[in-house]
C-alpha cells in the first residue's frame, strides 16, 4: 500500500547521511606506470581531477578544455609539481604530462577551483562517494578543562551544641548513615535548657506576653527546633532530654561524638551532607577565562563512568587566578540523584563559547594539503569540482567555512566503500546473535515493557519535531536514553541488548544534533534500531497501540508515527506503510504497558492497522 505525503507540510530538507572514516586507501594500477597509485577517492578528485578521470577511470571523462588556455605540465607521481615547460620531474625523474586546461590562463592557474571532472554513476557507487549539504549550523569554539567533584556547600548542615550538656539516645552511630528530614537524631540533657523551659511554661500559665516572648527567644537561641517547641507548648511540661531532628535529607558526613559524651558550648555534634546535587570545579587556562561566563553550556564526561555524559552550565566563575598554575576556577552544579558521582572524582569538561550560526560543512569533507584546505563539490550529474576554501573554527564534527562555499551546495564527505574498523568490530558482535534467545521469547515485565516503550516515544517525538518544525529539547530525550542503562543488567547479553545499545546511541545523536539533517539522520537510526523489537519482538503490542510504521520510497529511511496518514519527515517523496507481522501462536503475549508509557491509542491509526493485519 503506497501513500503520498501531505503537500501542505513544509518542504523537505536534504538529510546528511552519516559517513564512516574518510580517506580509505584505494589502489588502482595504471597502464602507463609500474607502481600503483594509492589515495582516497576524495583525494584523487582533489589532486588531479582531469588526470584522474582520463587515466584512473576509463569510464570517466573530463570537461573539454578551452583551446586558448595555457598548457602546463605535471608529474603523475608528484602532482604538486607543476611546470610551464615539458621535461622530467626533478623529484623522481618521470616524464611530465600535460595538465588539462580550463577556461583561460588566469582560471587555470587559480587555486580557488580546478577542472570539473565527470565520473560515471557506477564508478561513484563503487567508490562509495557520499555527499552532504553545506548548512548553517550553530556552534562555537571549544574550551577543554579538567575538573574535580566537590561537595555542594549549599546543601550542608552542621549541628553544634549551644549549651553544655550530655548526648543521650544517639540514633546515628557512624559516618555514612542516611538520614531523612524530620528524623530524630539525638537527645540532649542540659540543666540550662530545663530551667529555660520552666520559665517558658510559667509565662504561658500567667499569660505574660512579654515574658513569654523573652523565654521563647532564649530557647530558640539555645537551639530548640520547631518540633521541640510545639511539643513543649502542647504537653505543658518541661523535657529533661530535649530531642533534635535532621533539617534535610542526606548522609552523615561527620560524627565526632558518641552516646553519653559531654559537650561544651560550641562543640560540633554532627554534619549532614546532601549529595543529590554536587559541585564540579574546573581549572581553566587563564587565556580562556575571558570567554566563559555564568550560563555558558558545558558537556561533562567522567572516565570512571563509561557511557555517562552530562550537560550542564556554569554556575559561577571565581574572580581569582592561581599564581602557580595560571588557571582560574569555574563552578558547575550537577544533578546526582542516583549517587553515581562521588566527591573527589575527576571529570573532563568541554565548554562551547561564542556559539552563533555559521556556514559549515562536515569536518570529514575538508581535505588539507600544502595549498591549504579544500573540498570536493558535487555540481550534479556525476560532476565534481575540487575547490579551495577558507576555514574557521571546528567543533562537534563541523568546520566553519568563511569563504568558498554557499549554503545548499553539496560536498563529498567520504569515499566509504570499505568497512572501517569500528564497524567491523560491531559486525563481529552481531554474529553472536544467532546463539541468543529470539526476541519473541524474551519475557519482559509490565514495567520493563513500558520502559522500552519510552524509546519508541522518543522516535515519535523526533518525528513530530521535524514535521511541526519545533526544536528538539535534549532534556526531553534523556529519560529514554537512560533506559539502556536501567535494563542493561538483565538484557544486555540478549538480542534486546543490541536494540537498547543502538537506540541509546541514536538518541544521543539526536540530543547533540545541531541541524535539521542531523536530526533526520538520528530519527532514521533510532527507527532502524527499534525495528527488530517492534517487528519481531512484540508486534502485536504496538499494533494494538495503533502505532504506524512507514518507509520512504526513495531512500528507504523509516519512521514511526501515531497517525495512519503518513507525514514524511524526510521530504515529499512517497511513503509505504510497513504492515505488522501476524503474531505467532507460540509467542507469549506481552504484558500491557504500565502507567507512564507514552504510547497511546489513536483512532486515526485504527483503519490501516486493520488493513495490514495489525
Amino acid at each position: 500500500m503506497v501513500y503520498h505525503p501531505n503537500s501542505g507540510r513544509r518542504s523537505a530538507v536534504t538529510g546528511a547521511l552519516r559517513v564512516l572514516a574518510a580517506g580509505v586507501p584505494l589502489a588502482i594500477a595504471l597502464p602507463e606506470m609500474a607502481p600503483p597509485v594509492t589515495g582516497s577517492g576524495a583525494e584523487m578528485l582533489a589532486a588531479g581531477p582531469a588526470r584522474a578521470a582520463a587515466r584512473w577511470f576509463p569510464i570517466a571523462k573530463a570537461e573539454a578544455p578551452n583551446p586558448g588556455a595555457k598548457v602546463r605540465y605535471t608529474c603523475p607521481m608528484h602532482p604538486h609539481y607543476i611546470s610551464d615547460h615539458p621535461g622530467n620531474c626533478p623529484i623522481c625523474g618521470m616524464e611530465l604530462v600535460k595538465m588539462a586546461a580550463s577556461g583561460g590562463g588566469a582560471a587555470a592557474s587559480s587555486d580557488e577551483s580546478r577542472n570539473i571532472v565527470t565520473i560515471a554513476p557506477e564508478v561513484v557507487q563503487n567508490m562509495g562517494v557520499r555527499i552532504a549539504p553545506v548548512e548553517r549550523a550553530s556552534f562555537g569554539r571549544t574550551v577543554r578543562a579538567t575538573a574535580m567533584v566537590m561537595e555542594n556547600e549549599r546543601t550542608r548542615s552542621v549541628m553544634t551544641a549551644r549549651v553544655e550538656g550530655w548526648v543521650e539516645d544517639l540514633k546515628i552511630t557512624a559516618v555514612g548513615d542516611p538520614v531523612k528530614k524530620g528524623m530524630k537524631l539525638f537527645e540532649l540533657f542540659a540543666p540550662e535548657l530545663v530551667v529555660s523551659q520552666r520559665d517558658y511554661l510559667i509565662a504561658m500559665r500567667e499569660r505574660d506576653k512579654r515574658r513569654l516572648e523573652s523565654t521563647e527567644a532564649r530557647l530558640r537561641a539555645f537551639g530548640l527546633q520547631d518540633e521541640a517547641m510545639r511539643r513543649l507548648a502542647q504537653d505543658g511540661q518541661e523535657m529533661q532530654r530535649v530531642p533534635f531532628y535532621a533539617d534535610r535529607d542526606g548522609v552523615i558526613a561527620e560524627l565526632p561524638v558518641v552516646n553519653g559524651e559531654y559537650l561544651k558550648r560550641g562543640a560540633t555534634v554532627l554534619r549532614i551532607q546532601d549529595y543529590s546535587k554536587v559541585w564540579l570545579l574546573a581549572n581553566v587556562a587563564e587565556k580562556d577565562l575571558g570567554a566563559l561566563a555564568a550560563g555558558t553550556r558545558s558537556a561533562v564526561t567522567f572516565p570512571n563512568l563509561s557511557g555517562h555524559a552530562f550537560d550542564t552550565q556554569i554556575d559561577y566563575v571565581y574572580p581569582t587566578v592561581d599564581a602557580k598554575t595560571r588557571t582560574g576556577r569555574v563552578r558547575m552544579v550537577i544533578e546526582n540523584k542516583d549517587g553515581l558521582i562521588r566527591p573527589g572524582s575527576f571529570a573532563d569538561v568541554s565548554f562551547e563559547v561564542k556559539s552563533e550560526p555559521r556556514i559549515a560543512v562536515k569536518s570529514e569533507a575538508v581535505l588539507h594539503s600544502e595549498r591549504g584546505a579544500h573540498v570536493v563539490v558535487s555540481v550534479g550529474e556525476g560532476r565534481f569540482e575540487p575547490r579551495r576554501i577558507e576555514t574557521g573554527i571546528a567543533s562537534g564534527g563541523w568546520t566553519e567555512v568563511r569563504r568558498g562555499l554557499a549554503v545548499g551546495e553539496q560536498v563529498v564527505v567520504s569515499s566509504q566503500f570499505l568497512i572501517d574498523s569500528e564497524s567491523a568490530i560491531a559486525e563481529s558482535f552481531r554474529k553472536l546473535e544467532r546463539m541468543q534467545t529470539p526476541l519473541p521469547l524474551l519475557a519482559l515485565t509490565t514495567a520493563e515493557l513500558a520502559m522500552v516503550d519510552h524509546m519508541v516515544d522518543a522516535a515519535i517525538y523526533l518525528h513530530e519535531a521535524l514535521v511541526d518544525g519545533y526544536a528538539v529539547e535534549p532534556k526531553f530525550l534523556q529519560p529514554a536514553r537512560d533506559i539502556r542503562n536501567l535494563l542493561w543488567s538483565k538484557f544486555g547479553k540478549t538480542k534486546l541488548g543490541f536494540v537498547l545499545d543502538d537506540a541509546a546511541r541514536a538518541i544521543g545523536e539526536a540530543q547533540s544534533a545541531r541541524t535539521e539533517s542531523e536530526t533526520k539522520a538520528a530519527l532514521a537510526k533510532l527507527t532502524e534500531a527499534m525495528k527488530p523489537w517492534m517487528m519481531e519482538g512484540v508486534p502485536k503490542h504496538y499494533a494494538e497501540k495503533k502505532v504506524a510504521f512507514f518507509r520512504e520510497g526513495e531512500s528507504g529511511r523509516q519512521w514511526i508515527q501515531r497517525d495512519a496518514r503518513p507525514v514524511n519527515p524526510f521530504g515529499k517523496s512517497q511513503a509505504t506503510l510497513v504492515p505488522w507481522p501476524v503474531a505467532r501462536s507460540k509467542t507469549p503475549p506481552p504484558a500491557s504497558p504500565a502507567k507512564g508509557s507514552g504510547i497511546g491509542p489513536s483512532d486515526a491509526a485504527a483503519e490501516p492497522a486493520k488493513k495490514n493485519g495489525g
